[in-house]
């Protein structure tokens, strides 16, 4: 004879929760792997407004301010630490994935830092 076993909400949305999202995932938004990723971006992005630059002038500025190539240095090398961070606890992603779920994340700074259109308007 089987017993069925009821599980109160709050847990079982936590299943569905874990179940749902892969397991390097949830490692990486449990220890906050991004949080000083996302506030160099944010940083960057400010640098990219106060310059009055528009989304397409950025994949070949004209210039690269000073405190934009410091905060650049300190980017790149931290995208690195958190792919490395998720291979030596042992989780079998590869750099593609952690880079696209790292710039997914990353996309909402770019809505609360829009950029000046073409036209010379600001973005909203």
């Amino acid at each position: 004879m089987s017993q069925k076993i009821e599980l109160p909400t709050t847990q079982l949305n936590f299943c569905v929760i874990f179940n749902c999202m892969e397991s390097w995932k949830k490692f990486a938004e449990t220890l906050e792997l991004t949080r000083e990723l996302e506030k160099t971006y944010f940083k960057i992005r400010e640098v990219f407004q106060r310059e009055g630059w528009t989304q397409e002038e950025l994949s070949s500025p004209r210039y690269y301010p000073q405190d934009l190539m410091v905060l650049h240095r300190k980017f790149t090398p931290k995208m690195r630490e958190i792919f490395q961070t998720i291979k030596d606890y042992g989780f079998d992603v590869d750099r593609d994935e952690v880079h696209y779920y790292i710039m997914d994340k990353l996309s909402h700074i770019d809505d609360i830092t829009p950029l000046r259109k073409p036209n010379g308007d600001n973005e909203n």
